[in-house]
């Protein structure tokens, strides 16, 4: 059995690990929006989600300077309303309804299960959302956070090294201390590459119920569960 007894704090990623940005967003949107509009509001959400990459790469690649998560949810909005067909949108609604990925509800084991690794581990938020977006998040939602780190920090994006690399940096701890908690296989792989131990924690209804969703073979990482109660069991707590 894996060894796991040195690991002295958990990274989380943010966005569909620790929160249903999915249901949340396309409610939101309906709520905003759905007087004046009939659509597929699933279907809608995962449009403007599908900017997200490409948005940050233009950063990431050195095209753009930094701007924060909030920024660039905002600019993907436009995208979706356009292709949606979505007019007379006013300024002033979309800039609140792109403030909806701060009011993102948690996962039903999230609070429970984190409120359990807390009393062993520092749990850390690792995410592409700007501190200001990951603070209010863990504020409505309940998440007990002791640490947010981002990508402030170092002004790029997961998976750029640099974000990983502030963990350690940062928590005075050596990589192999630390585990990279995601629902993501490119995140989780790409923490790997800098040293740290891994936990593969599925969410298949991420982009929707019954939506298509990755998932890594069995023992692919040093843990793989379906909840963070499942995962505070695996570690002990």
């Amino acid at each position: 059995m894996t060894d796991l007894s040195g690991i002295k704090a958990l990274t989380f990623d943010v966005f569909g690990t620790t929160v249903d940005w999915c249901s949340g967003i396309a409610r939101e949107a309906e709520a905003m929006l759905g007087s004046r509009v009939k659509l597929d509001w699933v279907a809608f959400t995962n449009r403007w989600r599908r900017e997200y990459q490409p948005a940050m790469e233009e950063i990431r690649s050195g095209r753009r300077d930094y701007v924060v998560m909030d920024q660039l949810h905002r600019e993907m909005l436009d995208v979706a309303l356009a292709e949606f067909g979505v007019a007379g949108v006013s300024g002033e609604e979309k800039d609140r309804l792109a403030l909806a990925w701060r009011r993102l509800p948690p996962w039903p084991d999230t609070v429970a299960g984190m409120m359990r690794l807390k009393q062993r581990f520092t749990l850390a938020a690792l995410s592409n959302g700007n501190i200001a977006l990951v603070s209010e998040m863990a504020k409505r939602a309940g998440l007990p956070w002791d640490v947010i780190l981002g990508a402030d920090f170092v002004r790029t994006y997961k998976p750029m090294p640099a974000l990983y690399d502030s963990a350690p940096k940062l928590l005075m701890l050596k990589p192999s201390e630390i585990m990279m908690v995601a629902c993501h296989v490119w995140d989780v792989d790409n923490a790997a590459k800098r040293g740290f131990r891994t936990a593969y924690a599925g969410r298949p209804a991420e982009y929707g119920v019954g939506a298509a969703y990755e998932s890594p073979a069995g023992g692919t990482y040093d843990v793989q569960v379906a909840s963070f109660v499942e995962l505070a069991e695996a570690l002990g707590c």
